[in-house]
C-alpha cells in the first residue's frame, strides 16, 4: 500500500489525504520534553493541536493550542476562560510537535491522546481577529468550500464557545463547552450563512469591539475525494441512528453533539479504538473528565451506526475519513 506522503507527489495533486492533515495520536507523558511524530507538517502549514488527559480528570482540561497564535497561549474547550500562556508546547515541527513538561499534557506515567488538524483547502481552518463591534462583518478564510462547522471563542476575555453547524444552520448555535441543546438567535452568525471564502459574526458574541478571538473552520467535503462531513441524524425510539458516509475506509474520528436536546460534545477516533466495538474509548469535548468506555459505534460497508443515544433526538456531527 502507497503511504498518504508517496500518494501525494503522484497522480491528482490537488487531492487531500487524511494522513497529510489530520492525525489522532495516543502517547504516554514522561514529564521532560517529547516529541511527537504524528507526520503532520505543522512548521509549514500550520494548524491546531488539541490535547486530552485521558486516564484522570485531574489537570484533565482539554488543550487547545494553534500556530496562528503560537506555542504559549493555550484555550480550554471546557471553560469559558480567555486564553492563557500554559506553554505547552515548545515547538511545531515539520512531522508534528515537540511538548514541553507541563503536567497538563506530559505528566510522567499519564495517558494522552491528541488530535492534530492541519491547515488545508477542503479540510481546515485557523482564523485571527479583533472585534470591531459592527453587524454583519465578514472574516475571511481560506477553505475554499463552505465551511461546515464554524467554532469561535475570544481569546481576550471570558466568553462562550460559539459553535455553527450547517445542519443547524446560522440563525442558531450551539456552545461547545456546554450540552444546552441548540439555540436560535443572531448573536453569533448574524443570522448569515457562510460561503467558500468569508463567515459573519455578531456584536453580541463574536464580534465585541476591542475583543480579540480565534476561530477554527471545518470543511464539508461530500465528493468522492472529500476527507470531512458535517451532517446530522435523528435517532429512533431506542436512540439508535444510522448514517451512511459513503466512504468505503470507514470513519476514523467522529465527534457528535445532540441539537434537539442538551447533549455532551461525545469524541471517539480510532487511534484509542482501532475497531468500533461494544467498548468504545469516549471523551467530551465539555468536560475535563477521564475517558470511559460506552457501546456507542459500529461500522457496516460505507455506514456507521449508533446506539444508547437520546431517543428521538437530532444529533449534529464530524466525521474524519480513515486512511486507504
Amino acid at each position: 500500500m502507497l503511504s498518504s506522503k508517496l500518494h501525494s507527489s503522484i497522480g491528482n495533486t490537488d487531492r487531500l489525504y487524511v494522513d497529510d492533515v489530520f492525525s489522532a495520536y495516543t502517547y504516554t507523558g514522561n514529564s521532560s520534553t517529547q516529541t511527537i511524530n504524528n507526520g503532520i507538517d505543522l512548521a509549514d502549514k500550520g494548524g491546531l493541536v488539541w490535547t486530552k488527559k485521558r486516564n484522570s480528570a485531574t489537570q484533565g482540561d482539554h488543550l487547545l493550542v494553534d500556530t496562528v497564535r503560537g506555542t504559549s497561549p493555550a484555550l480550554i474547550s471546557n471553560s469559558t476562560a480567555a486564553q492563557a500562556n500554559y506553554g505547552v508546547l515548545s515547538a511545531f515541527n515539520s512531522s508534528g510537535y515537540t511538548l514541553t513538561s507541563d503536567p497538563f499534557i506530559n505528566g510522567s506515567g499519564n495517558t494522552y491522546v491528541s488530535w492534530t488538524f492541519r491547515k488545508a483547502p477542503k479540510f481546515f481552518d485557523v482564523v485571527t481577529y479583533t472585534g470591531n463591534g459592527v453587524a454583519g462583518r465578514q472574516i475571511p478564510h481560506a477553505l475554499g468550500i463552505a465551511p461546515g462547522m464554524v467554532i469561535v471563542k475570544s481569546t481576550s476575555q471570558t466568553s462562550e464557545w460559539g459553535a455553527y453547524h450547517r445542519s443547524n444552520g446560522a440563525t442558531k448555535f450551539l456552545q461547545l463547552h456546554s450540552t444546552a441543546a441548540v439555540q436560535t438567535g443572531s448573536i453569533m452568525w448574524g443570522n448569515t450563512e457562510p460561503t467558500d471564502s468569508v463567515f459573519t459574526v455578531d456584536p453580541g458574541f463574536t464580534n465585541i469591539n476591542g475583543a480579540t478571538y480565534v476561530a477554527y473552520l471545518f470543511a464539508h467535503d461530500a465528493t468522492a475525494d472529500g476527507i470531512i462531513q458535517c451532517g446530522s441524524f435523528t435517532t429512533d425510539g431506542s436512540g439508535n441512528a444510522t448514517v451512511n458516509h459513503g466512504w468505503t475506509a470507514g470513519v476514523k474520528f467522529a465527534m457528535i453533539k445532540a441539537s434537539s436536546t442538551p447533549g455532551d460534545w461525545e469524541m471517539f477516533d480510532t487511534a484509542r479504538t482501532p475497531s468500533w466495538s461494544s467498548s468504545d474509548a469516549r471523551l467530551k469535548a465539555n468536560l475535563s473528565n477521564s475517558e470511559d468506555s460506552v457501546t456507542r459505534l459500529s461500522a457496516s460497508g460505507t455506514s456507521i451506526s449508533f446506539t444508547g443515544l437520546s431517543v428521538s433526538a437530532g444529533y449534529v456531527y464530524v466525521f474524519i475519513v480513515a486512511p486507504t
